[in-house]
């Protein structure tokens, strides 16, 4: 659940330094300049890596390592784990409030020079972020099966995840207990996953229920659809049916079957 950026520090005059910002975007950045690092979510995590070394200033012009980098000033409910004293590279987490209001907002960074002793100076980096609740689309396709007893229908569920940070989406299903299901899927920033919800009645009925998509960050990325499943013992369902499973029957009748599915694809 963590968006890595990594950044490389050069120490130039007088605290004059470039930043090569590698993920999520590359740009170039001076001393108390403000790097964008996109859209995430409330209650989302990002951490920041910085390379520690820098090759010009110093106390012979060459140069040295700093020591700990320290997120400060956040808004109200939103959290960060500092860097570790003499971490390579140094890693800083933000977490923001999981009742975050949408909005653009600015995090200051010191990258520390401990008690001057490099004489590097500490430096100031500004880290922009843009908090939406809209960084997660769910889909269901199709949403309403027709089949007959016994054969299996499959829903596909693909997540996108829009935000510039990792998440966790629990998805869960509501309706008859036998085929209630929960599971986690991770989805990597601006990145897509599909799984299947599969269901198989033996008896004739129409099923309803309604499949949701939750943030583990936050339960205000959320999204939700409802899916439709009848089944009827008929001989066009049992044709149909051939379309979305196996259906068990005689093996010197199986190529019957499979050519009535296709023309109840045709005239269905």
């Amino acid at each position: 659940m963590l968006a890595k950026i990594i950044i490389t520090l050069a120490l130039l005059l007088s605290l004059g330094f470039s930043i090569n910002l590698v993920s999520p975007q590359i740009s170039n950045a001076q001393n108390n300049d403000f790097i964008d690092v996109g859209k995430i979510g409330p209650g989302q995590t990002i951490s920041l890596l910085i390379d520690p070394k820098v090759i010009e200033g110093g106390i012979h012009g060459i140069g040295g390592q700093y020591d700990q980098a320290v997120a400060f000033n956040l808004p109200k409910g939103w959290s960060t784990t500092d860097s570790k004293l003499y971490q390579n590279p140094l890693q800083v987490t933000i977490t923001t409030d999981p009742n975050s209001p949408p909005g653009n907002y600015t995090i200051p960074i010191k990258i520390i020079d401990e008690n001057d002793g490099e004489k590097l100076g500490n430096i100031i980096l500004n880290v922009k972020v843009q908090i939406t609740w809209d960084v997660m689309d769910f889909e269901v396709t199709p949403s309403s099966i027709n089949t007959g007893p016994g054969q299996p229908a499959r829903f596909a569920l693909k997540i996108t995840n829009k935000g510039s940070t990792s998440d966790v989406f629990q998805v869960s299903t509501s309706g008859p207990k036998r085929w209630q299901f929960t599971k986690p899927v991770f989805i990597p920033a601006q990145s897509s996953k599909t799984i299947y919800y599969e269901i198989v009645s033996n008896e004739e009925e129409t099923y309803q229920s309604t499949i949701k998509v939750v943030s583990l960050a936050s339960n205000n990325i959320a999204d939700e659809e409802n899916v439709t499943l009848s089944v009827h013992s008929d001989l066009f369902g049992d044709y149909k049916a051939t379309n979305h499973g196996v259906v068990v029957f005689p093996i010197f009748e199986a190529p019957v079957y499979s050519f009535a599915g296709l023309l109840s694809n045709l005239f269905g």
